[in-house]
Formats: C-alpha cells, sequence, structure tokens
C-alpha cells in the first residue's frame, strides 16, 4: 500500500487492515478511524450510550426498558437490517424470547415514518470537510431497512441537513475518515439510528466530489 499516493478504504476490513499493517499511512495518504472508535461505532448499543453520555441524548432513540409496540429488536453488530426484528405484538415477543434475553441484542423504540435518511461524511482534524445525503421512501408500516426490505424511491439532497450536529458528533467520538449517519426525523429533530465507519454505498452517487475531497483533507495533515 506504500507505493500509493492515495488509499481510499471500502469496507471496515480494510480499514482495519490499515490500522493493523500501515497505520503509519494515516495522514500520508489516508484517514482512516481508530479501531477503539471502529469498535464502538459498530456495537449499535455502545454508540447510543456514548452518544447520550456525550449530551446527544434528545438525537437518540429510546433503548431498553418497557416499550410501545411496534418496537425493534436489533443485534449489537450487524448491518444491512440483518439481525433486526418489528415486534408488534405479545407473540412476536414470546416467539423471540431467547434473543430477547441474549447480550448481544437490544430493543429500540420504532420511529414511525415512511422517510429515511444517510448522510455521507468524510471527517478530518476534527471536522467534516465533505458531506452528502440521500433520503429513501418505503412503505407505509413498519420496516426495516436492509436486504429485505428496499426504498421505494431514492433522493438525493443537495444541502446536507443537520450538519453543524455531525460536526459536533465527529469530534465529540474522535472520528478520522469515512462514515455513513442512518436516520429518520421526528418532527426536526432527527434520530440517530448508527453510524458506520465505512463508505456507505450511496456514496457511489458522489464519487467524483468525494475523491477530490478526500485526497485534500489527507493532504491537510
Amino acid at each position: 500500500m506504500r507505493r500509493f499516493d492515495l488509499v481510499f478504504p471500502m469496507t471496515v476490513l480494510d480499514t482495519q487492515h490499515l490500522n493493523q499493517h500501515a497505520r503509519d499511512l494515516h495522514g500520508v495518504s489516508a484517514i482512516v478511524p481508530t479501531d477503539d472508535v471502529i469498535g464502538l461505532c459498530e456495537d449499535k448499543l455502545a454508540l447510543t450510550q456514548r452518544l447520550i453520555e456525550l449530551g446527544f441524548a434528545e438525537h437518540m432513540p429510546v433503548t431498553g426498558g418497557e416499550l410501545d409496540y411496534p418496537y425493534l429488536l436489533k443485534k449489537r453488530v450487524s448491518s444491512y437490517g440483518d439481525g433486526t426484528f418489528v415486534i408488534e405484538n405479545a407473540e412476536q415477543e414470546r416467539e423471540l424470547q431467547s434473543l430477547l434475553l441474549d447480550a448481544d441484542y437490544f430493543t429500540q423504540e420504532y420511529v414511525v415514518g415512511e422517510e429515511e435518511y444517510a448522510t455521507h461524511a468524510i471527517a478530518a482534524k476534527g471536522r467534516i470537510t465533505f458531506s452528502r445525503a440521500c433520503k429513501y421512501s418505503f412503505p407505509s408500516g413498519p420496516y426495516v431497512k436492509g436486504r429485505r426490505c428496499k426504498a421505494m424511491h431514492r433522493e438525493t439532497l443537495e444541502r446536507t441537513p443537520f450538519f453543524d450536529l455531525f460536526d459536533d458528533i465527529v469530534r465529540a467520538i474522535d472520528f478520522e475518515g469515512v462514515c455513513c449517519f442512518n436516520y429518520k426525523l421526528r418532527g426536526n429533530r432527527i434520530k440517530l439510528f448508527e453510524i458506520n465507519p465505512r463508505f456507505g454505498a450511496t456514496m457511489a452517487l458522489f464519487i467524483n466530489d468525494a475523491l477530490p475531497a478526500y485526497e485534500q483533507a489527507v493532504s491537510s495533515y
């Protein structure tokens, strides 16, 4: 990798490989979050708890405790909606009882709405240097975005909603590199589901802008 002028990691495994074998390339030809920050972002429950501790509670869905139907049962470390279930009644609770008691899973309120958002970002030196956003429309009724439920419509947004909030979050958790925020809106406030510490699929729509921005961010070190 040291023979390349620019290294753009696409997956979490790419980033972990850089950290393990070529961390010295950070700020030279790549920007990557540390393994500790990757681990925090990968664990959805740990990330939620940490962001609450850091003062972002109003932007986080309620987790644990007694939740109204429907609510979500989520695997702490997963992707593409795998390991996430919508629980709508007591019968489903009984069917999923073993997972409800499993420490690798947690419960979370279901945020109502058919529109979901993704904000793709590049962060360097404690601030977001590039961002673009997409809005996804889904069928009415409870759903889980991922392999089992695809958006009916996708729209790219010229401006990044809530840029200042996301900028505060990357600084608070010391995130550097490429990431993707996934969230819904409740009124005029976001409810953040996760921060993927990697290239998000729809960032490909903006790749001609993202790559020069990434190169410029690397050169700022």
